[in-house]
């Protein structure tokens, strides 16, 4: 996208990550930026709706301080299994689960996250009762899963499909609404015993608050054309992504429909961020 960008403006967009709180550190950091179009931040659930209800001082208002510009993708999760767990399907891992409540665990990348809030949305539209094990990163979590050291990995498609394609774990759903073209032959949790659960990562961008609603604008019809075209919509699939497009307005309404949803699983499963 920056790289689209830069062409479209003439100008040099540069990526700085700043890692750090699931987010926060970055997003703050352009939060308190001058809103004069030049610093833009690149945002997901955990600081625009999960974060919130994570940390006790969480250093900005999502919706206060920033200012949608687009939403750019969404990224669904796979629940996977060892080879090794007999199940199948995902209701044969959950009534494994139930048969032996508290026994089997789930692998994520970290306290937080869409693959662990997925899961924990999960766990209470179905009663199971299963361990999360968090991990720092995708990397050792799939390891140990790969190894049967943990039994389920809830994670981000593009992190788990290669695991998936070479046969090293079991594909059970995705949780997104539809099936991922990538892989049609995996059900959506919905149609694999959980009607109604529906979970992704998404990535957007928005600007400081009070950035000039023409910036805003011009941002999101280069995105928009770049999302439209067919070469970017492959590309991006083959990352494990299905570009979305849209409106300020329809980002801003995403954010405030997610964070409500994901602060009844916050509320639901107890969870908290160290400070």
């Amino acid at each position: 996208m920056a790289q689209r960008l830069s062409e479209e403006f003439g100008q040099q967009f540069v990526v700085e990550n700043k890692g750090g709180a699931l987010g926060n550190i970055g997003t703050d950091a352009v939060a308190k930026a001058v809103p004069d179009g030049y610093t833009f931040v690149v945002g997901t659930p955990g600081p625009h709706g999960i974060n919130q209800f994570l940390y006790k001082n969480q250093p900005f208002d999502s919706a206060k301080d920033l200012a949608p510009a687009i939403v750019i993708a969404r990224v669904p999760n796979i629940i996977t299994v060892s080879p090794d767990v007999q199940a199948r399907t995902l209701k044969e891992l959950i009534d494994l689960v139930k048969a032996q409540p508290g026994k089997l665990s789930y692998a994520t990348a970290g306290i937080g996250g869409t693959d662990h809030v997925a899961m924990e949305l999960m766990k209470s539209m179905t009663g199971m009762d299963i361990l999360h094990v968090p991990y720092r990163g995708s990397a050792p979590a799939l390891t140990d899963v790969v190894g049967g050291r943990v039994e389920v990995s809830s994670d981000n498609l593009p992190a788990v499909q290669p695991f998936v394609e070479a046969g090293k774990l079991r594909a059970l759903a995705v949780t997104t609404t539809k099936r991922w073209p990538e892989l049609p032959d995996v059900p959506t949790v919905a149609e694999a015993g959980v009607p109604g659960y529906e979970a992704s990562a998404w990535f957007t961008i928005a600007a400081p608050a009070k950035t000039p609603r023409e910036i805003i604008d011009k941002v999101n019809a280069s995105v928009n054309k770049y999302m439209s075209e067919q070469e970017t919509i492959a590309r991006m699939r083959k990352l494990g992504s299905e570009p979305v497009g849209g409106s300020p307005e329809d980002m801003a309404r995403l954010i405030a429909e997610e964070a409500e949803k994901w602060k009844e699983v916050i509320d639901f499963a107890g969870l908290k961020a160290d400070q």
